[in-house]
């Protein structure tokens, strides 16, 4: 028998693991997913008790007397209840329930009578020999014409405003 030997050369395997190269190591990474899943857990159970609390809150205000007139759930009723009166001619049985009630007034229709001044800046050419005479010529010569006419114009104006009296139609 003839031994035959071959002789090949050394590829490196039998010096340890065998390691390919961009391959990224293997982390445990459970500990941290663990403390996500745990704070979304949290997350979810406040959102639920909040949800829980709005609920009991909004059935409280669907379910809970109403004691004053004047609370907002009431504002549609308030509103039809006024339509109905000035319909139906019930105006003063209404006012009467509203005030007692610290209800929503009816809107009335009111008359105002004011006296209004309006200041308006009116240039007024003339010729004069003094001062004293021209201010003379612009009153005499302004008339209610040119104060429209400066008004119009978009000249500086101001109101002052005097009531005189207010009535209930």
């Amino acid at each position: 028998m003839t031994d035959i030997t071959i002789t090949a050369p050394a590829t490196g395997i039998e010096g340890g693991p065998l390691t390919f190269p961009g391959t990224p190591a293997v982390t445990d990474r459970r500990g941290a997913f663990a403390g996500e899943l745990a704070r979304a857990q949290a997350d979810l159970a406040l959102a639920r008790a909040q949800v829980a609390e709005r609920e009991r809150t909004i059935q409280q205000l669907r379910t809970e007397q109403i004691t004053d007139g004047a609370d907002p759930r009431l504002v549609d009723f308030w509103d039809k209840a006024g339509r109905i009166a000035d319909h139906a001619d019930f105006c003063q049985e209404y006012d009467r329930l509203a005030e007692a009630m610290n209800g929503t007034p009816r809107n009335r229709d009111w008359e105002v009578e004011a006296e209004v001044t309006v200041t308006v800046r009116v240039t007024y050419s003339t010729s004069a020999t003094s001062v004293d005479d021209a201010d003379e010529n612009a009153r005499d010569g302004i008339d209610f014409d040119d104060v429209l006419a400066a008004y119009r114009d978009g000249g500086q104006e101001s109101f002052d405003v005097s009531i005189i009296s207010t009535e209930r139609v």
